[in-house]
């Protein structure tokens, strides 16, 4: 029960949230009403114009083709019809060539599953084997009626629910992909900071364990940050919304700043591994010394300001950042230089000092060859382009002028005549 209560406080919140604010939950919610509204419609097309004396079809399209984007949508209604109407035929052929025998119902619906594993087809494949054993069955394969109002209805109904998520309230997802973007470049910076911090006191095992937990977490979350990007920008794709007041949006740089964030981390949980086996006693690698280890923190806070700055592109933004690198780079410099001229006491420190300066420095590496491309979301700037900037608008502005101009040349020629 309580489990339940937990669950139905959630899907409260959840709806509260979609209500009040835009985000996910509102996202979800819209998409639930459009499928509800195109399947609705759907139906009633079937049973008013088509007369259908068993309206499945045409709502059971509508209803699986409204999806998050309207390039999904397109595709998946195709998908939908070109799996039906390869069932039909494949149903047809049979049916009309061999009969309806117990032999050639396995024939035939070996065959329908093997079509219906095309990978073009993709979740709809299984429509093909569906609807030959639905025609077989049901219609014994030969009545045209029935296969010509099943494929009239799936793709009347596919159209219905294409229309129905192109025109009411168009998918564009452009808020979750940029704050998750800026939510990743924080985060990192946000480790880094607390690295730093942390080995300037006195280094322990749960910190350093902490620390490669974390990283680990904020790195494997990038692929998902990833598609939240490719799902942003191909919302934007034949939507009516974007056409008619466009956002702008800088869907590359974005992907540029997470797959070169991600890359990064890579670099901080292999300096936190470092330290987790040199805290950790029963792992027998040395310990760095503590000058070394506050000289160190220098350095990864001078990362932390990079990554803060990281994707910014303003004057402000780009000496921040180039003064994060210069102070990584010269604490990094400095204690390899302290490490190879002045002799260590334990032989087996060379390993750990080696690792820890080399993953700092590719780190740096990855964001300095990265810096130009990567694009991060600011607050302060427009999303939405002006209406004069809109294709459509400046389309639409064109051909007032050229009516105009074409009044005018009327309004002329009496004049002159006279």
């Amino acid at each position: 029960m309580s489990q339940w209560q937990d669950d139905t406080r959630q899907r409260v919140h959840a709806l509260g949230r979609a209500l009040h604010r835009a985000g996910p939950e509102r996202d979800a919610l819209l998409l639930l009403v459009k499928a509800a509204i195109a399947t609705v419609l759907a139906w009633q097309f079937a049973v008013r114009v088509l007369h259908s004396p068993v309206p499945f079809y045409a709502p059971m399209a509508a209803l699986l083709v409204v999806d998050r984007t309207m390039l999904r949508s397109l595709s998946a209604s195709a998908q939908r019809i070109a799996a039906v109407v390869l069932g039909l035929s494949v149903a047809w052929v049979v049916a009309t060539v061999f009969g309806v025998y117990w032999w050639t119902m396995f024939g035939v619906i070996l065959v329908a599953l093997v079509i219906g594993r095309w990978s073009r087809l993709g979740d709809h494949g299984i429509q093909v084997p569906a609807m030959v054993l639905l025609s077989l069955i049901t219609a014994k394969g030969t009545n045209e009626e029935f296969t010509y109002l099943t494929i009239v209805e799936t793709i009347a109904g596919g159209v219905i629910g294409v229309a129905t998520n192109a025109i009411v309230f168009a998918p564009l997802h452009l808020t979750k992909p940029r704050q998750r973007v800026s939510a990743l470049a924080r985060q990192v910076r946000e480790l880094l900071d607390e690295m730093a911090e942390g080995l300037r006191g006195d280094l322990d095992v749960e910190a350093a364990n902490r620390w490669y937990r974390r990283g680990s977490e904020i790195a494997d979350r990038a692929p998902f940050v990833l598609e939240d990007i490719r799902t942003g920008r191909e919302s934007m794709r034949f939507n009516l919304r974007d056409n008619l007041r466009p956002a702008d949006v800088d869907w590359e740089g974005y992907e540029h700043t997470v797959t070169t964030l991600r890359r990064t981390l890579w670099q901080v949980t292999g300096i936190a591994r470092t330290l987790v086996d040199a805290a950790d006693d029963s792992r027998h690698q040395p310990m760095p010394s503590e000058s070394f280890l506050n000289e160190y923190a220098d350095a990864l806070s001078g990362l932390a300001r990079a990554v803060s700055q990281f994707g910014r592109h303003d004057d402000r933004a780009t000496a921040a950042f180039d003064s994060g690198v210069s102070q990584a780079y010269d604490v990094l410099t400095k204690l390899r230089e302290e490490v190879r001229t002045t002799p260590l006491e334990d032989p087996d420190e060379w390993p750990v000092y080696g690792s820890l300066i080399s993953d700092s420095q590719r780190a740096l590496a990855e964001l300095e060859a990265a810096r130009e491309a990567a694009v991060v979301p600011t607050d302060t700037a427009a999303l939405r382009l002006p209406p004069a900037e809109s294709p459509v608008w400046a389309r639409l502005r064109r051909q007032g002028r050229d009516r105009g101009e074409d009044h005018g040349d009327r309004r002329d020629g009496p004049g002159d005549t006279a």
